[in-house]
């Protein structure tokens, strides 16, 4: 059956022996590389999260800044706007103005040459008249027509 000798107590106690030396040996310095692991990755988590709270920080400053450059910017676009709506108006007056100076000037002008061509065609008209009754009674009548009557009537006509 089962037999105790000393090579038993001698193996328990080489067996203690040896898991006390693996322990000192291998263990607790394997657990404490294994501590000091998990605290470094405890200090790296710790530092990773200040590190993103001063990324959020900073990415918040400039998406203040940006925001501010951005109203800025639309404040000088408006601006710029108003002066260019403002010289266009300026610009628009200007050459409606001219326009219009051109546009009576040409009136005026019209009316004069107008006044003109009335006058000339009464003239012919009056011509016109003395040589047809003069060709119909065969003598020479001279024929006074009023030139404004001919004249109006030849507007009214036209």
């Amino acid at each position: 059956m089962f037999e105790i000798n000393a090579t038993y107590l001698i193996f328990i106690a080489s067996f203690l022996v040896f898991i006390m030396l693996l322990n000192e040996v291998m263990l607790k310095p394997v657990g404490r590389v294994l501590e000091k692991r998990a605290e470094k990755i405890r200090n790296d988590i710790a530092e990773g999260k200040s590190a993103r709270l001063q990324a959020e920080e900073v990415l918040d400053g400039y998406h203040q800044q940006l925001q501010k450059t951005k109203s800025e910017a639309q404040a000088i676009i408006n601006e710029a706007l108003e002066k260019a709506n403002y010289h266009r108006n300026v610009e628009l007056t200007k050459i409606k103005d001219d326009g219009r100076k051109r546009l009576e000037a040409a009136k005026a002008e019209i009316a004069v040459e107008r006044s003109a061509l009335m006058d000339a065609l009464a003239k012919q008209e009056s011509d016109l008249v003395n040589t047809i009754i003069e060709k119909l009674l065969g003598e020479k009548v001279v024929v006074n027509l009023d030139n404004d009557k001919v004249r109006r009537a030849l507007e009214e006509a036209c």
